[in-house]
Formats: structure tokens, C-alpha cells, sequence
């Protein structure tokens, strides 16, 4: 039974090792959470990601709170513009923000999702 506990415990430790750069960094820039943006990002429309050079990644939230805003950002992995997409909260929004500046953010350990969701989410608005 020692086992399975220990590296059960590896594992959960070594998460945050792995964490995504690029949603560690804008997240910290901006003071990105569950609650909001400590730091104002200019509303925005959703970005043109037809060019193929746009990548999205995911806002860890370790918050636990049901009724937070969730948050993915997506980068055009050539100009380092990114953007972000605020969703959920109490009342259900749907917003885009930026552009932000992504320079120096690695998407080294960045679980990429893929563009098409984000293209199906804008179709649907």
C-alpha cells in the first residue's frame, strides 16, 4: 500500500513543475483568477485564427469555487499577441480581452487545445 501512496504524492507534487509558462506568466502579469483580472485588460473582440499560427491553453484555477469565471488564453504563436476568454461566473459570460503581450511566455509543458473549439465557440455567438 506504500506504493500507490508515494507516488500518488510524486505525482500530485510535480504538477506544478509542469505547469504551463505561458498561462503562469499572463495569469501573473495580469492577476488573472476566478474573480476577475487584478490588472485591467482592454475588452476585445475574438481574434482572427484562420492563419493556422494561434495556439490556446488553459488558466489553471485551483480556486474550487463553482460559480468563478474560468479562463483559456490564445496566442499567435508568431507575434506573441495573446488574448484572453473569460467564461462562466455567476451570470454565464462570454469575453474576449487583449490583446496582451505574451513575449518571453514558453509554451514548454503547455497542454495546446485544439483551435477548432475556439472557432466553434466564436460561430456559435
Amino acid at each position: 500500500m506504500k506504493n500507490p501512496a508515494i507516488a500518488a504524492f510524486l505525482i500530485f507534487c510535480s504538477v506544478h513543475a509542469l505547469a504551463c509558462p505561458l498561462s503562469e506568466t499572463v495569469a501573473e502579469r495580469y492577476g488573472i483568477s476566478f474573480s476577475g483580472f487584478k490588472t485591467a485588460i482592454p475588452a476585445a473582440g475574438a481574434p482572427d485564427t484562420n492563419d493556422g499560427t494561434f495556439v490556446r491553453v488553459t488558466v489553471r484555477d485551483d480556486s474550487k469555487v463553482s460559480d468563478g469565471f474560468r479562463h483559456a488564453i490564445v496566442m499567435n504563436a508568431r507575434t506573441r499577441k495573446a488574448w484572453v476568454l473569460r467564461t462562466g461566473g455567476f451570470a454565464g459570460v462570454y469575453e474576449w480581452f487583449g490583446p496582451v503581450d505574451a513575449t518571453g511566455a514558453s509554451l514548454e509543458h503547455c497542454i495546446l487545445e485544439p483551435m477548432p473549439v475556439v472557432t466553434l465557440a466564436l460561430r456559435k455567438r
